[in-house]
């Protein structure tokens, strides 16, 4: 499966606009729609007001955070058999 990211815009008539780049082939395609707008975004939480905030500062066997969130990450996106998830 190959993916891409284009822009595009919905007119009033309700019919989705968008330019189609010359690398990508003719075919059958999957759409997701993304909706960038306002009225959906949630409030953001800052700092402590999080309740994430703080959950490894007890931790000793952790140095470095970034590096140790990073590493759970990759781990996370690995299959069982130990190739990267498609």
């Amino acid at each position: 499966m190959y993916a891409t990211k284009l822009k595009g815009q919905i007119t009033r008539d309700r019919r989705l606009i968008i330019e189609i780049p010359s690398d990508v082939a003719a075919g059958a395609v999957e759409v997701i729609l993304l909706q960038v707008s306002d009225k959906f975004k949630r409030p953001v939480r800052r700092g402590s007001a999080h309740p994430a905030f703080g959950i490894w500062a007890g931790r000793t066997d952790i140095a470095d955070a970034v590096s140790f969130a990073t590493e759970l990450r990759r781990r996370m996106e690995m299959r069982a058999d130990g190739y990267p998830s498609k």
